[in-house]
């Protein structure tokens, strides 16, 4: 079975020494002359031990070993150290700060306070803050300095001057949706928030890229809003889903679709990506561009979505596996999405060791190796033990028996891909949003084809429009608009089921982190036998999801 080999890539040993290493370097501090020491001692034992198939076990014992010791002195370099307990403890002050504006989580356009993430780069000593630390910001506009006569457009590249009050985030345990934001932050090293500024002093306009690039998430916005009426509710969602702009949707429509499971359709990632990505390929290939070449034209375009929406580190993290993936076909490799997905994750925490705790990276890796490891094996031996007219050659077969075919086949593989995303998010929704959604279940297989369908409309729409087709654009829009009333009945319609969201509040994260460490070592070892992913032990993984969230609700009851 492909699945089978793709589990057995040999990166996944530098990925978990790359995960152990970081963890420890994070709680606990070693001397690094001893750290490499022990790395370098067992990286020859391992080189001494390669190639000589008796000895397996221990090469990979020696080879984890060594890149566990090696990453754990890597992450203590590269981790940032959080601020002393007692700096988060005194009360806010007020400061000056000089900062580089890193990310715009919400645009200043409706409330006059955008906000989101800066690198701090200058601070005086007495403000417990240093620079190339991150801090959370809220601007407050339009309060230019007098000398300035240009309108201010906050954007990624900014750098500003300007007084304000810097506020400690303290850590709290409490489920309201400004703790929880809170807590985000933390997960990404942002311990300080910085607020209610006077007049900004621009120190340095973005850059003529960064500039590009808002200038035309401003023209999306427009060319996805065509032929709508003011304040669309449909044109907004479709705004939001294109270009990640959460901020178009209402507060009703945010608890809604994140109460059902289905905000992640909202943020740029993995299925944005792969959606976008078969759009390109398939435009390439039906002009005739070769399989080897194409890679170099539809990744640099892929990558100015990316940055276009804004960069988000799971836009960032998605577009790395569609790369490595991508690029195979350029290479004339082997394709492998396990391969690909195990490079991006490596990649990923090289560049930024602390995605490791962002709730964002967690979710995105857990739940495409789970439809990896488990939803598409799972949709084979559905398909195997369950294929009408499997005995009829496929010549012979009528255009109604296709039909039944093709049907059951889409229908088992959207239901192990839904089963088995849901499967790898239940235990982390369970433990850090405190609600179980079984209805995302039939949801998510319901809608992701119909979502899929509106990111190629939108992707359509804004290609028409860049070539001067309006009406051909519009007519996309109106299309793409259709889809979506439909999807917003649908998870009307699954919000009000019985038994669809269940309360998970109290349960226990540190068993939403055990369930999946014991999930995915029985997907491994159950990878290793082609007869166990075809057997009854199939069962074994959503078992233990199963039973684990089952036992952590009845012990909060």
């Amino acid at each position: 079975m492909k699945a089978m080999t793709q589990a057995r890539a040999p990166i996944l040993l530098l990925l978990i020494g790359l995960l152990f290493g970081l963890i420890l370097a994070r709680h606990y501090s070693a001397p690094l002359p001893l750290l490499l020491c022990v790395a370098l001692i067992s990286c020859v034992a391992a080189l001494r031990l390669a190639g000589n198939k008796k000895l397996q076990w221990q090469w990979m014992l020696c080879f984890l070993i060594s890149t566990t010791h090696c990453c754990w002195a890597y992450g203590q370099i590269r981790l940032p150290t959080g601020p002393q307990t007692d700096n988060l403890t005194l009360p806010a002050r007020e400061a000056q700060l000089a900062i580089e504006i890193q990310r715009v989580m919400q645009p200043g356009e409706r409330y006059g306070k955008p906000s989101g993430l800066a690198r701090v780069l200058d601070a005086p000593t007495t403000s417990r803050i240093h620079p190339d630390d991150r801090i959370y910001f809220k601007l407050t506009l339009p309060s230019i300095a007098a000398e300035q006569t240009v309108t201010l457009n906050i954007q990624r590249g900014l750098q500003l001057q300007t007084t304000g009050v810097l506020t400690p985030i303290l850590p709290s345990i409490a489920s309201s949706d400004e703790d929880d934001f809170e807590n985000y932050l933390q997960s990404i090293g942002v311990h300080y928030r910085f607020d209610r500024t006077g007049a900004l002093q621009i120190l340095r306009a973005p850059r003529a890229f960064d500039q590009f690039c808002a200038a035309m998430n401003q023209r999306f916005q427009a060319t996805l809003r065509l032929g709508s009426p003011e304040n669309s509710e449909l044109a907004n969602v479709y705004v939001a889903m294109l270009l990640g702009r959460k901020i178009e949707l209402s507060k009703t429509q945010l608890e809604r679709y994140r109460m059902t499971g289905t905000m992640h359709f909202f943020a740029i990632s993995g299925l944005h990506i792969g959606v976008i990505a078969t759009v390109i390929a398939q435009f390439l290939l039906l002009i005739r561009v070769p399989r080897t070449v194409a890679p170099w034209i539809g990744l640099p375009l892929l990558y100015l979505y990316v940055e276009i929406t804004g960069g988000s580190p799971s836009a960032i993290r998605a577009f790395l596996m569609a790369a490595f993936f991508w690029s195979s076909f350029a290479c004339q490799r082997q394709r492998s999405s396990f391969s690909a997905l195990m490079c991006s994750a490596i990649l990923v925490l090289i560049i930024d060791p602390n995605q490791l705790w962002s709730l964002g990276f967690q979710l995105s890796y857990t739940v495409v190796l789970s439809i990896l490891l488990f939803g598409l094996p799972l949709h084979q031996v559905l398909t195997l033990r369950y294929h009408p007219y499997q005995w009829l050659p496929e010549q012979n077969r009528n255009a109604w028996q296709r039909a039944c075919v093709w049907s059951l086949d889409k229908f088992l593989l959207l239901f192990g891909i839904s089963f088995s995303a849901w499967l790898a998010s239940t235990p982390l929704s369970a433990g850090l949003f405190e609600f179980v959604a079984p209805g995302a279940i039939l949801l998510n297989m319901l809608l992701v084809y119909l979502v899929a369908i509106v990111i190629s409309g939108g992707v359509i729409s804004l290609a028409c429009a860049s070539a001067l087709l309006t009406s051909l654009a519009e007519f996309f829009n109106h299309s793409a608009w259709t889809v979506i009333y439909l999807m917003d009945r649908m998870i009307i319609c699954c919000a009000q089921l019985p038994g669809a969201i269940l309360p998970s509040e109290g349960y226990s994260s540190a068993l939403s982190y055990g369930a999946l460490f014991v999930y995915f070592a029985t997907l491994l070892w159950l990878h290793r036998s082609a007869a166990r992913l075809q057997g009854h032990a199939m069962w074994l993984p959503p078992l233990v999801i199963i039973s684990s969230v089952t036992a952590g609700l009845a012990l909060i009851d």
